[in-house]
């Protein structure tokens, strides 16, 4: 290869494959793109060699910047070649009799994707070229367009090179040409040296140049010319380096011109000439020193884009822009601002010059208002980060501005970014606290909200701290900090101080009559509760919330993630689904990772519900990831739940157990999450493990609070207690679940089933099997009347090992028919766990191949739809048949469907 080659070898290799791919019939379409100069065209010119040298027909064509260049410019090129059945006439457009321009280009591009591939055909194959396409008209791009839909079943390699490429090219390979890697640069110095070079000096290029070709090339050659590659390297400073490599090139410039780009350098890589212009001292001059600068190749000029130049290379730009003295790039800097300004300029471009102009109290000023103005902006775009970044800038030059800290705590609350707005926070109240003001305290206190976990103590810290402040003070900031209070406390664990402080929170919000401060109270009455228990007030209470229109999204994030709990726990599936949809709506208007926190655990348990339990899987590992970058730990319990319910169905404890026993002991104090502990360690069967967590939970199940967990800790803990035989605990927990028997078990959190499943299961324990009958059946009835498919199964399982273990007459029977249905419907969602509990009920005596038949006849399929189904012979699937008839005693296929999908009584 050519010099331009050195370091394009994997580019040079997957086109040869690529060729050799066009020529067996299998084509392709391969874009090479890169800035100018990078050795696109070198690349192609290898290529086109290579191609020639293997009898391949090559035709080319090249763009043309010019406007005027005629329809098809590049392609009228290609097809001037003198190849048989190809010539431009093809791409002559004429509308046929009522026949519409659109109609006649597209028969045109037709016939020429025809022409083509027939063309490479008849020769074994062809490789087109089409270079600059930057620059291609749009009938060309469509064209291409045209042809790329074919090429998988053509014999055809087209090549195209672009700078870029703003439109889409389907099926298209990029091939994106970047920094050449240190031993390309190694090769390229021996070729500069004609002979080896000294070991030192490849790494040290290769940090000066930064990987880029351009760089590289000049450095090489300059040190070629004066003989020191052959000699250990010297030490060289980065930007020195860099600015004496760069100053060559821009020894050619004028004084003037060299000033101005000083203005360009400060102005970016993309250098607006028309706030260039009004920043220079001589507007006049502007356009003849930025030609000056084009001509010695400095900046490069983008003919789609008349109105901006950009620097060769951001090296270009950040060399001239360290040259620049002080005062004159505060002075450039303070320029610029003015000019964006004047221009209309978006906020964080005129924020990003004030802060670089800021020297002096009235500057500074300004750079704060500046960037308060593009954090405004960001967050209105809800660029939350983007507008803590601008905050941050702003309290650079002004660190004790408490308004300042707690608009970054907003939007870093906003982000996720937990400890920074926890830090804010704590700087305003030390602020408010300093001058005795309640007021100030309560919006600190009250930033961060609905988080607790890792952040409760401190958040408990600042209430503390706000009412202090307030004493006595009846008002509505004082409620909405005495709800916060209650909140966290319920979350806690501490529900007597809790309940007493709601009540008195709500009490001073209901007097206040602020909306603000009663959808505090609401929340924190909601805390307190137990949901499960109070449904009707639940529903109330998010209702409430919904109607005070108090301005606050965080309220409207609440109400929706209530009114879905206690839905999923009614199993009104339909009201579900629409809360799933304003949920959805209300993430996409905030923006907050928060939001889509809850939503994605949402549509999680939707889809568990459904049995897609992949996708219930990846939308909960999504929302564990948002969880943890906002330092929120419960996200892992929380995913944890999701995780466990699904592995009741999967099987599938791989990714989890190990960290489920490393994490257990720190967690064991915290009843409901050593419930879910225990709850994991019967699903992977692990008895000593569960033994372990059953010792640290069991105690605590006569002290647990009425609240949202109660509920899950003792349904958990009644069926751990049934799989390590503890009887007493059984007829404890299956006494605590009687007032839930009517509800499901699901909540946005994860999903167990109908309550009535894990009572009728500890009733047949205890012996109360004429109950547990009763209670297993309603079980199967609740999941099918809510299409919770996965969870029929489940139920049908439960029931089964329930007439088992009673073992009346008949019973055996209905055990038997209830697994095999059991089986039917955990085979087709991939349910494996609840397919092997199957299989050991059903006493299944076919092998796979006969049940996966047998499935496809009680589907109603024949034979012949069956064997081209599965593959297989007609008389190999009439052979299955009849042995599947013979083992389960039926006499033909109705009797078999009947048996695989009738009702079970």
């Amino acid at each position: 290869m050519e010099e331009r080659l050195v370091g394009r070898v994997p580019e040079v290799v997957a086109l040869d494959r690529l060729r050799a791919e066009a020529v067996a019939g299998h084509g392709s379409l391969v874009l090479l793109t890169g800035e100018p100069g990078i050795g696109k065209t070198a690349v192609v010119e290898e290529a086109v060699s290579r191609a020639a040298a293997a009898d391949v027909t090559v035709l080319t064509g090249r763009a043309e910047p010019d406007e005027g260049a005629p329809a098809y410019w590049p392609w009228s090129r290609l097809l001037d070649a003198g190849v048989e059945g190809l010539s431009p006439a093809l791409l002559e457009v004429r509308e046929g009799p009522g026949e519409s321009a659109a109609a006649a280009r597209f028969r045109v591009e037709h016939a020429a994707a025809a022409a083509l591939r027939e063309t490479a055909r008849r020769l074994g194959g062809l490789m087109l070229v089409l270079e600059d396409l930057h620059w291609a008209d749009p009938a060309s791009l469509s064209l291409l367009r045209r042809l790329a839909r074919d090429l998988p079943t053509a014999g055809i390699l087209v090549i195209g090179t672009a700078w870029r490429m703003d439109e889409r090219l389907p099926r298209a390979d990029v091939l994106h040409l970047g920094p050449l890697e240190p031993a390309a640069v190694a090769a390229f110095l021996a070729q500069q040296a004609g002979g080896p070079v000294h070991g030192t000096w490849p790494a040290v290029v290769h940090r000066l140049g930064g990987g880029n070709p351009l760089y590289i090339r000049e450095l090489a050659r300059l040190l070629a010319r004066a003989d020191r590659l052959r000699r250990p390297a010297s030490p060289v400073d980065l930007p020195d380096g860099l600015r004496r490599l760069v100053s060559r090139r821009m020894d050619q410039l004028s004084p003037a011109a060299r000033d101005l780009l000083g203005g360009a350098a400060a102005l970016g890589s993309d250098v607006d000439i028309t706030v260039l212009r009004a920043a220079a001292a001589e507007p006049g001059a502007v356009d003849r020193l930025l030609a000056e600068a084009v001509g010695a190749g400095v900046l490069i000029d983008d003919p789609w884009h008349p109105s901006t130049l950009r620097f060769a290379h951001d090296l270009v730009r950040q060399a001239r822009y360290d040259d620049l003295t002080r005062a004159d790039r505060i002075g450039w800097h303070a320029r610029i601002a003015e000019a964006l300004v004047a221009a209309g300029a978006p906020d964080a471009d005129v924020a990003r010059h004030r802060v670089r102009a800021a020297v002096d109290a009235s500057s500074r000023r300004t750079a704060v208002s500046s960037c308060v103005d593009a954090a405004r902006t960001a967050a209105h775009r809800l660029d939350h980060g983007e507008a803590a970044r601008w905050y941050g800038r702003a309290l650079e030059f002004a660190p004790g501005d408490p308004e300042l800290h707690l608009a970054r705590a907003e939007v870093a609350y906003r982000d996720g970014q937990l400890d920074v707005a926890l830090a804010d926070c704590a700087a305003v109240l030390e602020h408010a606290e300093r001058r005795r003001d309640p007021t100030l305290a309560s919006r600190a206190a009250l930033v961060v909200r609905g988080v607790s976990g890792l952040h409760g103590t401190t958040l408990i810290g600042f209430c503390e701290r706000a009412r202090d402040l307030f004493g006595d003070a009846d008002n509505d900031a004082h409620a909405e900090v005495l709800a916060q209070h209650a909140f966290l406390l319920a979350e806690h664990g501490d529900r007597t101080r809790a309940e007493t402080i709601s009540r008195e929170a709500m009490a001073m919000a209901e007097r206040s009559g602020e909306p603000g401060a009663l959808v505090t109270a609401i929340h924190a009455r909601h805390e307190v509760l137990e949901p499960a228990t109070h449904l009707d007030e639940v529903l109330d209470l998010a209702d409430r919330t919904l109607a005070l229109r108090s301005g606050r999204p965080d309220a409207e994030l609440w109400a929706r993630g209530w009114r879905m709990d206690a839905l999923l726990a009614r199993g009104d599936m339909t009201a579900v689904d629409t809360e799933v949809q304003q949920m959805t709506v209300l993430a996409d208007r905030l923006g907050w990772p928060l939001a889509r926190y809850h939503l994605l655990r949402a549509r999680a348990v939707r889809e568990l519900l459904n049995g897609r339990f992949a996708e219930a899987d990846a939308l909960g590992l999504a929302a564990r990831e948002i969880g943890r970058r906002a330092q929120d730990e419960s996200a892992y319990f929380l995913y944890l739940a999701l995780a466990g319910a699904l592995a009741a169905h999967t099987g599938d404890f791989g990714r989890w157990a190990e960290l489920v026993r490393n994490e257990a002991r720190r967690h064991y104090d915290v009843p409901i999450a050593a419930a879910q502990i225990a709850h994991c360690a019967l699903l992977m069967d692990d008895r000593e493990f569960g033994r372990a967590s059953w010792a640290r939970l069991r105690p605590a199940l006569p002290t647990l609070h009425h609240d949202g967990r109660r509920i899950f800790t003792v349904a958990a803990a009644g069926e751990v207690a049934a799989w390590l035989g503890d009887q007493d605990a059984v007829r404890y927990c299956y006494q605590q679940t009687a007032p839930y028997a009517h509800l499901y078990l699901n909540s946005t959190t994860s999903c167990y089933g109908a309550v009535a499943r894990i009572r009728g299961t500890l009733a047949s324990v205890l012996g109360r099997h004429d109950d547990a009958d009763r209670q297993l059946s309603e079980a199967v009835r609740m999941e099918e009347r809510i299409g919770a498919t996965p969870f029929v199964a489940q139920a049908q399982l439960a029931h089964a090992q329930a007439l088992e273990a009673r073992c009346r007459p008949g019973d055996r029977g209905r055990a038997r028919r209830l697994a095999e249905r059991a089986a039917a419907t955990a085979r087709r969602l991939g349910a494996n766990r609840l397919v092997s509990i199957a299989g050991r009920l059903a006493g299944d005596p076919l092998t796979g191949r006969e049940r996966e038949i047998a499935e496809l006849v009680a589907d109603g399929l024949a034979n012949r739809a069956i064997a081209a189904k599965l593959v297989l012979s007609e008389r190999t699937v009439e052979t299955h048949v009849r042995n599947v008839l013979a083992k389960l005693g039926l006499r033909n296929r109705t009797q078999l469907a009947a048996r695989l999908r009738g009702p079970v009584t």
